[in-house]
């Protein structure tokens, strides 16, 4: 523990910040406007929602009608309305104008294009570590098929609907609901999520910092049934508190057990327990999709077991701290530090922490996995704004697909991670030691929360590749 402290410490200097793709306009006051100081905001009227509840789009402005503001508030408060309303990802543009009445009153018209919110989409994805290591086998196996319906902004109300069916390497079924406003005060939400996985091929543990895997041709080799409700409550536009309640079975096979005894519990063919977990973010970003400016935190406590159904007592404490800077025109630093800590010692390999994993890693080291208890990384990147976000109007389609934009970021990075293991270690050589990893990267970003990114990089061993990625890195 006393190393991953260390380790946290030395990361700290590693903070910085990360990039957007489409940089928000600011206010810009005219003549008339600037001839009083003060401004009674007399009517907002809003166009262009066709679905979504005009309730919904007030909830998200930093100002409602009768407020006064000086000339500089006001201006701000347009800029950051703006931010919040592409945030929700429930419109593609958002533009305001202001109509003055007279010198003081005036009127704030925000006109809107929605995006498209119902989503009945075909699956196919690889289940796999990350899309580089499935690259090197391209094992088709690892493909799953199926049907993924999501709607968002259900009955315009920012409620979201998700049904999965799902096959192949992982088999899923899930349903999800989510109701962000409960209340007229709109700032508790409820969300219920029920799904059942199964699958007869599953990674029962590490060596050499690769997954070792077993296949059962007759029985599954894992199954999980998993229910949740969630809570949250947002009492302010940027902060988020959010608790959880899940109660999870779990099933593996003799083979399984035997191949790793700690899989569940020692011995343990079976496990079932409740999950209870608290998370508090702050989200100040411009963008959640590809920031350019702001900030984010996430700080979250996690209990597995809680003293019944099975001897399970896990505890898992997770931060999350990210910061975007504008150094100056076109040219954008970016920088984040994540810590999971695990301070018990009965950790089942089915819960146990590790870096590799989906997009929780370090840049350079795609083709390994670093499992432990304790995890610290770190990560810093400066870009270039390559190509300005530029949009285009496609003929022939609707606005909501035919009118989008894109842009283009080049970047240098550095990353920097240290993982504490107790157990799998020195069989898993990356494990109780500073890792570090450097490149450049090519980011294409578009509407639709669309990321692209081409990076090449290397390691401390030397080790060097090209890599894709599909989400932000910071």
């Amino acid at each position: 523990m006393l190393r991953t402290i260390i380790a946290l410490l030395l990361l700290s200097f590693n903070l910085s910040l990360f990039s957007q793709a489409f940089q928000i306009d600011t206010f810009k006051q005219s003549v008339a406007f600037q001839a009083k100081n003060l401004k009674v905001i007399n009517q907002i009227v809003i166009v262009g929602n066709k679905t979504t509840k005009q309730k919904i789009i007030l909830r998200e402005l930093e100002f409602k009608s009768g407020d006064t503001l000086t000339n500089q508030e006001f201006s701000v408060a347009i800029t950051q309305s703006k931010k919040n309303l592409l945030n929700t990802s429930l419109f593609n543009f958002a533009k305001f104008d202001v109509a003055l009445v007279d010198s003081v009153n005036a009127n704030v018209i925000i006109q809107l294009t929605e995006r498209w919110y119902v989503f009945p989409l075909p699956i196919f994805e690889i289940d796999d570590n990350n899309f580089n290591t499935w690259f090197r086998t391209k094992d088709l196996s690892r493909i799953n098929y199926g049907m993924h319906l999501t709607h968002y902004n259900f009955r315009g109300r920012k409620e979201k609907l998700i049904l999965t069916a799902m096959y192949g390497f992982t088999e899923r079924y899930r349903i999800r609901y989510e109701v962000p406003y409960l209340t007229a005060s709109q700032k508790l939400g409820l969300a219920v999520d029920v799904s059942y996985n199964r699958r007869d091929e599953i990674a029962y543990n590490s060596f050499n910092n690769e997954r070792l895997q077993y296949k059962d041709l007759e029985n599954d080799a894992y199954r999980n049934l998993s229910n949740s409700v969630s809570l949250s409550y947002r009492n302010k536009i940027f902060n988020t508190h959010l608790f959880t309640v899940n109660y999870s079975q779990n099933n593996i096979t003799d083979s399984v057990a035997n191949l790793n005894e700690n899989f569940l519990l020692p011995n343990a063919t079976s496990l079932n327990y409740f999950r209870v977990s608290y998370q508090f973010t702050s989200d100040k970003r411009d963008s959640k999709n590809y920031p350019l400016k702001g900030s984010y935190f996430k700080a979250s406590l996690t209990q597995y077991g809680l003293g019944i159904l099975s001897e399970l007592s896990l505890t898992n404490f997770n931060v999350e701290a990210k910061k975007f800077i504008e150094v100056k025109p076109r040219f954008y630093l970016a920088g984040g530090i994540r810590a999971l800590l695990t301070p018990n010692n009965n950790q089942p390999y089915l819960l146990r922490n590790g870096l590799g994993y989906s997009s929780f890693g370090i840049r350079s080291y795609e083709y390994y996995v670093i499992d432990g208890q304790n995890i610290g990384l770190g990560r810093l990147q400066l870009r270039y704004q390559l190509v300005k976000p530029n949009p285009m109007n496609l003929q022939g389609f609707s606005e909501r697909f035919g009118k989008f934009h894109y842009a283009f970021y080049l970047g240098i990075f550095s990353d920097v991670a240290f993982v504490e293991d107790q157990f799998g270690y020195p069989e898993n050589r990356l494990a109780n030691e500073i890792q570090f990893g450097q490149g450049v990267g090519l980011d294409f970003v578009s509407y639709y929360d669309i990321v692209i990114r081409a990076e090449y990089s290397f390691n401390k061993f030397g080790e060097s590749g090209l890599f894709l990625h599909f989400v932000a890195p910071i």
